[in-house]
């Protein structure tokens, strides 16, 4: 099977066979989502342990320890020699050359005489002039060793002092607010990586805060210092990235994303182009141009650091089971009277077999029609240019750059080493480098390179690995934006079925329910994103994610306090929810709150259950709320596989707390397997739902509007047919719908409204409490579902009911237990 071709082109079309089965394998469009302001966690200030900032030499450190300094933290200065610092900083610790010695006196200085609470590394910002897009390197890349090795030896401190308050690793830079997906041409890249470190850190220390933001730079420094100290305090664990700009806060948005199978494949390769790459010899990037070979028959220059320059022996040719071939090593060697070793075994073994890989990779695409030599070379110290001049003679020019170098070094941040960082991320990044000066880039028409989503998610023990990956994302970027009509394309790929992962971590993805990139999937997904479709997206993320935070459930059942300042004209979503004039916050918004306040403290439980929904007074808008709302989520049960939490929802009033809202929510690892739910037999009496909109019967504006269908009702049932419309993150304001769809809830409940207005001769009714709502799975917006409502107990002043929500496969997604109106006929909209 072939997709069709359109060419850019205008030399002769050849035939191409190109992959159109991704064997499982996902491809997903990474973008960014608003989000609200902070929600909070109210602290005692005055009882909390220091925060230790680092000096960017600027004015934004001043303004971040005056703004703690006011709100009641202590802060202490820790500032570097290698770049400018705050005069004005007089009790600062310095440290003077950046060295593994010096971080670790510099923070043991500080724990002479205190505990730390929190950790803020800001970063400079830069900028480069021209096209000098290295221009800050060397000391950007000084700082972010610094940064990885105070986390090094901040692990200790941070996590003993999370035993009695909530502690935290926050780093900051200024790329454009964006995460560098602004398009600005003069962003220095470095920064990007800050975010790979703390995404492992959220990872590998539950008990501690972690969180990466990127600030717009053109906000002051005043406006900076302000968000800081809100999302040092922010309740919610499970955003790590946060952008920060003029429009408000933003995270990632994760999207599946391809073009369908039917469009044609707009063609950006030809066999006319030669690629340089990098660790194309063997392994993931070897399996991926051998793909690509047989759809466009192209030439490959294989760059890798091991040498062919030996004959193989006989024995290791005909062998290839990796245990027979050791062995026939080590019988050779005691038969030529050398000494064996195990180290010495080894190193011949991936020798010979290194070897036998890169020939095979060529012989192959040899075979199915492109051209393939070999060059050895350590990318991150390239002397290769006069070969490739050669090469490019007899080839033509290299038109496309394939980075798929890559080195890891697994360990946690305390076992990391200088050492360690170095060779982990000279490979990506000094690789990337030296790959540019081997070509002119303004003739590149590809530039390929494989990140991960170890950056984009963080993994343990992958910290270092994470902030090269999250430097080259950085760089796609800022290079498509810079070269328009180069194809680049950071891949952050998930983690392929025996590629760059340990027998020990491919059994922790699949018990944390990661699916792994096979090589069919994988390999084919590369070839497609080759696609001129796909010109647009310099960052995509092929394969699995991974888990994107740990939750702490260590210690004794906690309380938490959470505030939010409420504002009306940030809910935009309130003006589709107008009673006599004044909007009125839906009791559905009111239960997807006390929902999201328990989901939002512990990120990789999901939303099982909430029962016991009550309302005792609701939040209208008419000039008498509050500005100042909390919700207390007081901990019932803390096991590796479920949380319970009450959680209460009040204002302050006079004298006493004023109570609005109360449940019991259930938080699960797991959600319970979906039942079939099989509708009864009725008489159908179809109604169009958008009649109940236009008569006045339902009062809801657009947001809200979803009934599509009334398909049967009689006095003891109903049976609907319903779609919560899309509404943006931006109207949904600070009550987004993260663990429960309010607006289909809402749809739900008036399904339920509507039957009481027939049953009742035209009383008006709303919503009043649930005795439990059980969740199956995700309600999605712009989607068709069934609801089926059981009426259980029917007066003059009271209605409750059964709610099921199943989908065209009869897979429940949501059941309602005891979902409760109270009926008035003096009740008006």
């Amino acid at each position: 099977m072939q997709n069709n071709i359109v060419s850019k082109e205008n030399t002769p079309q050849q035939e191409f066979s190109l992959p159109t089965n991704f064997h499982g394998v996902p491809r997903k469009s990474i973008g960014l989502k608003f989000i609200p302001r902070v929600d909070v966690l109210v602290q005692d200030i005055s009882a909390l342990q220091a925060v230790v900032i680092t000096d960017e030499g600027g004015p934004l450190t001043l303004a971040v320890k005056t703004k703690l300094e006011s709100e009641g933290h202590q802060v202490i200065v820790l500032q570097f020699d290698t770049i400018k610092k705050n005069t004005s900083i007089k009790d600062g610790i310095s440290i003077a050359e950046i060295n593994d010695q010096n971080i670790k006196n510099a923070v043991d200085t500080i724990l002479a005489n205190n505990e730390i609470g929190a950790f803020i590394y800001l970063h400079p910002h830069f900028t480069f002039s021209g096209h000098n897009f290295t221009q800050h390197f060397e000391v950007e890349r000084t700082l972010l060793k610094a940064t990885f090795l105070l986390a090094k030896h901040l692990q200790a401190p941070l996590n003993a002092t999370s035993k009695t308050q909530r502690t935290a690793f926050m780093t900051v830079s200024r790329l454009d607010g964006k995460f560098g997906m602004d398009k600005r041409s003069d962003i220095s890249i470095i920064a990007g990586g800050l975010s790979g470190l703390t995404k492992c850190m959220n990872l590998e220390w539950s008990p501690v805060f972690c969180r990466a933001i990127d600030a717009q730079p053109e906000l002051s420094p005043n406006e900076i210092a302000d968000n800081l100290f809100l999302e040092l305090h922010d309740a919610d664990v499970r955003y790590v990235d946060v952008a920060i700009n003029e429009k408000g806060r933003m995270t990632y948005e994760v999207t599946p994303n391809e073009v369908a199978a039917t469009d044609d494949y707009q063609q950006t390769v030809t066999d006319k182009d030669v690629f340089l790459v990098a660790g194309g010899g063997r392994g993931v990037t070897a399996t991926c141009i051998k793909e690509m070979n047989v759809a466009f028959k192209s030439k490959f220059i294989l760059l890798g650091r091991s040498s062919l320059d030996f004959e193989l022996p006989s024995y290791a040719l005909k062998e290839n089971n990796p245990a027979k071939l050791k062995n026939a090593i080590m019988q050779d060697l005691k038969a030529s009277g050398e000494k064996v070793s195990i180290k010495g075994l080894n190193s011949l073994f991936n020798k010979y077999v290194a070897k036998k890989e890169i020939e095979e990779t060529i012989a192959t695409i040899k075979a199915a029609g492109g051209d393939a030599i070999y060059v050895a070379g350590d990318v991150t110290n390239l002397t290769i240019k006069p070969e490739l001049l050669k090469i490019e003679k007899q080839w033509g020019k290299i038109t496309g750059i394939i980075h798929g170098a890559g080195r890891l070094a697994d360990k946690l941040i305390q076992d990391k080493t200088e050492e360690i960082f170095d060779n982990v991320t000279s490979v990506k990044l000094d690789g990337l480098l030296n790959l540019l000066k081997m070509v002119n880039i303004n003739e590149l028409k590809h530039l390929i390179m494989f990140s991960s989503v170890a950056g984009f998610y963080g993994n343990v023990g992958q910290s270092d690995y994470a902030m090269a990956n999250e430097i080259l994302s950085t760089a796609a970027h800022l290079f498509s934006t810079n070269h328009p009509n180069t194809k680049v394309t950071a891949i952050n790929w998930g983690a392929w079925e025996g590629g760059m992962v340990s027998p020990e971590l491919q059994k922790m993805f699949e018990e944390a329910g990661v699916s792994l990139v096979n090589h069919s999937g994988g390999a084919a997904r590369f070839v497609q994103e080759l696609n001129g479709a796909y010109h647009n997206q310099p960052q995509v993320i092929i394969g699995g994610t991974l888990p994107a935070g740990i939750s702490d459930i260590s210690g004794d059942l906690k309380t938490h306090t959470i505030q939010r300042n409420l504002s009306l004209k940030e809910n935009a979503f309130l003006q589709h929810h107008v009673i006599q004039g004044s909007p009125v916050l839906p009791m559905v918004n009111a239960t997807a709150w006390m929902a999201d306040s328990c989901v939002k403290l512990f990120p990789d439980y999901k939303l099982a259950s909430i029962e016991d929904v009550k309302l005792f007074k609701g939040i209208v808008f008419d000039g008498t709320e509050k500005e100042v709302y909390f919700t207390k989520v007081k901990e019932q049960l803390k096991t590796a596989d479920t949380i319970v939490c009450e959680i209460s929802v009040y204002s302050k009033g006079a004298k006493l707390p004023l109570n609005h809202y109360r449940a019991t929510v259930t938080l699960s690892r797991k959600r319970t397997e979906s039942p079939t739910f099989k509708a009864p037999q009725l008489v159908e009496n179809k109604i169009d739902g958008a009649t109940f909109y236009k008569d006045g019967s339902l009062f809801h504006g657009a947001f809200y509007q979803g009934i599509e269908e009334v398909i049967a009702m009689d006095e003891s049932q109903v049976l609907l047919k319903c779609k919560a419309p899309a509404v943006s993150y931006e109207d949904q304001g600070q009550f987004p719908s993260t663990s429960l769809n309010a607006f289909f809830l809402d749809i739900q409940y008036q399904g339920m409204v509507v039957w009481v207005q027939k049953i009742h001769n035209g009383a008006n009714s709303l919503p009043l409490q649930t005795s439990k709502g059980i969740v199956y799975g995700e309600i999605q917006a712009n989607k068709s579902y069934y609801v089926h409502i059981k009426i259980r107990e029917n007066t003059e002043t009271k209605m409750i009911a059964d709610c099921t929500v199943y989908d065209d496969n009869e897979d429940v997604i949501l059941f309602t237990e005891g979902a409760g109106l109270t009926v008035s006929r003096e009740l008006v909209w």
